[in-house]
């Protein structure tokens, strides 16, 4: 092979090369986090939003400017309470059937410090619960699953892997890719 045919072999290549690397950025240009906080009080009732009809841990999508507990502490002020000893209690991967670009669940547990309740910006009600009507109440399988491992493994990080999708009558239906585990 000539010199010139090495040249144009190696631009060839840089030009696949950098065709993919641009085509992977694409792909991810979806991904993002999502925080949801699990603040529960003195006497371990948890506190939940209604969003959408349904009852949930107040969650919403990580993309601001603020630092991490700048943000969770927002997050509180913005259902109109003060939390204190927050730590990230779950880390989870969800995949939603259909869409290649995973989404990065972060779940902070936190514990009720002051404040009186207020209903958070897209949400109609906001209320405590115990934690057996907490269960009870939360529509989504994987919330209550994950909300059993925050208990269960309390103090330790859980991760996991997800997929989330629709069955035939709409409802959002929940499988595990990766078992439950522990990440300390």
């Amino acid at each position: 092979m000539n010199w010139v045919n090495i040249k144009k072999t190696f631009l060839l290549l840089l030009i696949l090369e950098l065709h993919a690397s641009v085509q992977a950025q694409e792909n991810k240009s979806d991904n993002f986090s999502f925080f949801k906080l699990y603040i529960t009080n003195e006497k371990n009732e948890v506190l939940l939003v209604k969003w959408h009809g349904e009852w949930e841990i107040a969650g919403t999508r990580y993309n601001d400017t603020l630092s991490l507990s700048a943000f969770i502490e927002q997050m509180a002020a913005d259902m109109g309470v003060t939390i204190t000893d927050f730590k990230l209690a779950g880390l989870f991967t969800q995949k939603r059937q259909g869409n290649n670009s995973p989404v990065l669940l972060h779940y902070y547990k936190a514990n009720y410090k002051v404040g009186s309740l207020k209903v958070p910006e897209d949400c109609t009600d906001i209320k405590w619960f115990s934690y057996e009507e907490a269960l009870g109440v939360i529509p989504y399988p994987m919330m209550i699953e994950i909300m059993k491992q925050i208990t269960l493994n309390s103090g330790k990080v859980v991760g996991g892997a997800i997929e989330t999708f629709k069955d035939v009558d709409g409802k959002v239906k929940y499988r595990l890719l990766e078992k439950f585990y522990l990440l300390n």
